[in-house]
């Protein structure tokens, strides 16, 4: 099984905490890029989050998402998340 393909497995125990939906299953991976033993991840964290308001609504939702991300990717080495459409960088933290 490629990297890609373990990714996607382990996103599927991921859920979206209003609907518990799986992000997998919602669209919400956009692309998985492997590039010298680093995995970059990109989400639609921001979907629908139109403005600074509804960003600053949405931040708890996008935070336990980016966290469960985090655990179930924990072991594959560096792993970096970006939202799809801002190219925020929610992991790891901004140094």
């Amino acid at each position: 099984m490629g990297i890609e393909e373990e990714v996607i497995k382990r996103l599927k125990n991921v859920k979206d905490p209003l609907t518990e939906e799986n992000i997998v299953d919602m669209g919400m991976v956009v692309s998985i890029v492997e590039e010298e033993g680093e995995v970059k991840l990109y989400l639609e964290l921001s979907r629908g989050a139109q403005g600074p308001f509804m960003n600053a609504l949405t931040w708890p939702v996008q935070a336990k998402i980016v966290r469960e991300v985090v655990a179930v990717l924990s072991d594959l080495g560096k792993v970096e998340i970006l939202d799809a459409r801002s190219f925020q960088r929610y992991y790891p933290g901004d140094d």
